[in-house]
């Protein structure tokens, strides 16, 4: 459940593609309005669809952001998720030219990298830029040997395989 309401925010209603059985029959393709939005707002928003309850943006998740950061004002639609093995990764999705550029885009940006390991950064024509965070606080994930990596090295040339000579 969102941490704030949406108000007449309607970004992710059209930027966003939703799959097959969602919302209708077929797939909403990213940049083509939800067949429930109307010029007032979703006609279903009472009882939108689960996968419409369960999506937030980076505005609804985050209490502190400015009204001035929602994405219709902005022009910025953010998205931050945990990803596996404690990473927190973050997009910003440029709805009008210029907006990543602009004062409140540098600043969006900049506190996304101050939360994120990493800000994909998606401009209006669909150029992406990765941007490292400045987070430092996970824990580098062991990364097990392959299993193709012998745990012993023979001695006996015989044993090495095609019987090739050492360098």
């Amino acid at each position: 459940m969102a941490n704030r309401p949406c108000g007449a925010c309607t970004v992710c209603c059209t930027w966003l593609p939703i799959p097959a059985g969602h919302v209708g029959p077929e797939d909403k393709p990213a940049g083509v309005d939800c067949p429930y939005l109307t010029c007032a707002g979703c006609r279903k928003y009472e009882n939108r669809p689960i996968i419409c309850r369960r999506f937030e943006c980076a505005f609804l998740k985050a209490r502190a952001w400015p009204v001035e950061w929602r994405p219709d004002r902005s022009g910025l639609l953010c998205l931050s998720e945990s990803l596996p093995n404690g990473l927190w990764g973050s997009a910003v999705y440029e709805l009008a030219a210029g907006r990543l550029d602009s004062p409140v885009g540098r600043t969006i940006i900049k506190q996304l990298l101050e939360q994120s390991n990493f800000v994909v950064l998606i401009t209006q024509d669909g150029r992406r830029t990765l941007r490292p965070g400045l987070r430092v606080d996970t824990k580098p994930e062991r990364i097990p040997r392959p299993h193709f990596v012998q745990n012993h090295h023979p001695k006996d040339s015989s044993l090495r395989p095609h019987n090739r000579p050492l360098p």
